[in-house]
Parts: structure tokens; C-alpha cells; sequence
């Protein structure tokens, strides 16, 4: 019997939650957007690119900076950007190698 209970709340709490999403997401409404977005990098530098920034949406470069003397990682980031074909950029020091690169997204 317990366990019917908790199935049911469980069941209707998911349920009020994907009705509250379709309310937020209502047709008609402004909404942010990015697309067409990629990493890359060349040497020490990694970039981000989206050809599609609206509606306030905005990105920047994520640059896992690797130190190869000591094995040491740290990360930098690009300056924010929210114009469509911007590019977002940040290079690891001398003595650093590039370990991963990624992009950080508001929408």
C-alpha cells in the first residue's frame, strides 16, 4: 500500500513538472539561441564559434591549459560573446600544452 502511494505521488509530481516545462517553453515567447557551434584549436590557442547567437544568448572558449613539466592542469576562459560568427578565445602559456577545449553556453 505504501508503495502505491509513493508511485502515485512520484507520478504526479513528475507530471507537474513536465506541465510546468511546457508552460515555460509556450509557443510565442522570446526565447535564446545558439547554433552551428564548434571548438577548435591551433598551437597553444583554443577557440569557440557559433554562426547563430539571438536573443541574448551568449558563449565563450573553455581551455584546459596542460603544464608538461610538472603535469599540472588549469583552465582558462575567452571573453563572452553574443554576436552570430563571433569568436570566442584563450591561449595556454609557454611550457603549456593545449589538454582540452570546450565551450560554456548561456541560453
Amino acid at each position: 500500500m505504501v508503495d502505491t502511494i509513493r508511485r502515485t505521488a512520484k507520478a504526479l509530481a513528475v507530471g507537474g513538472l513536465v506541465t510546468a516545462g511546457l508552460v515555460l517553453a509556450a509557443p510565442g515567447t522570446a526565447q535564446a539561441a545558439l547554433s552551428g557551434c564548434s571548438t577548435n584549436y591551433s598551437g597553444r590557442t583554443g577557440t569557440a564559434k557559433c554562426t547563430t547567437a539571438t536573443n541574448g544568448s551568449s558563449f565563450r572558449v573553455k581551455v584546459v591549459c596542460y603544464k608538461i613539466t610538472s603535469g599540472q592542469t588549469r583552465t582558462i576562459y575567452g571573453t563572452w560573446k553574443t554576436t552570430s560568427g563571433a569568436t570566442s578565445s584563450a591561449s595556454c602559456l609557454t611550457g603549456e600544452e593545449i589538454d582540452d577545449v570546450t565551450i560554456q553556453k548561456v541560453v
